[in-house]
């Protein structure tokens, strides 16, 4: 009997083992590996590699509130910048809590990430300020949404998150953004 992650990763059919929600099932790391083996050649991976950058929590934070500087006036842009930037933290204290792998501690080939892995920290930042700036500049939206995407799908590709981390990450990010324009709109009386 070997490490019961490997052992699920070379037969999916197989029954688990073990029990523990944060190890990912057998598909998710095939669907991790498939899109990670798409983005091999040397361009695409560097492309990924400065998409993933558009959502470091960092930069993220710095557009937040240079957005929210400019959009001061308006209630709802403010709303969603607190939102967003609410994300940020939500994110790191949920990663403490679930203490799932990163993937390379299943796949030891794929590449090195520190920390944990659910959820996405890049995927929450994305989407935290994609809803955004959609709610402070609409005009944009399919734009924002866009870049967003790009953002998850590269953490998987690049072999650092599972799919669901990311999916988690863009909830998380959507919902603090649009759960607090609906209450800043619900206390004003609009909608």
């Amino acid at each position: 009997m070997g490490h019961p992650q490997l052992d699920l990763l070379l037969d999916p059919l197989a029954p688990p083992t073990y029990n523990d929600p944060s190890v990912p099932n057998a598909w998710e790391t095939q669907l991790l590996l498939a899109m990670h083996r798409q983005w091999q050649h040397p361009f695409l991976h560097a492309w990924m590699a400065r998409v993933t950058w558009l959502g470091d929590p960092r930069l993220v934070g710095l557009a937040l509130l240079l957005g929210l500087w400019w959009g001061r006036r308006r209630r709802d842009v403010v709303a969603a910048g607190l939102g967003a930037l609410a994300a940020l933290p939500l994110v790191e204290v949920l990663k403490e809590i679930v203490h799932r792998p990163r993937p390379v501690e299943v796949v030891p080939h794929l590449a090195p990430a520190t920390g944990w892995s659910f959820p996405s920290g890049h995927a929450a930042a994305a989407f935290a300020l994609a809803a955004f700036l959609s709610v402070g500049w609409p005009r944009w939206r399919g734009a924002w949404w866009t870049l967003a995407a790009l953002v998850a799908w590269s953490r998987v590709a690049l072999g650092v998150h599972y799919p669901s981390d990311c999916l988690a990450g863009a909830v998380i990010g959507v919902g603090m953004v649009f759960g607090a324009v609906g209450l800043c709109r619900t206390r004003d009386g609009t909608r």
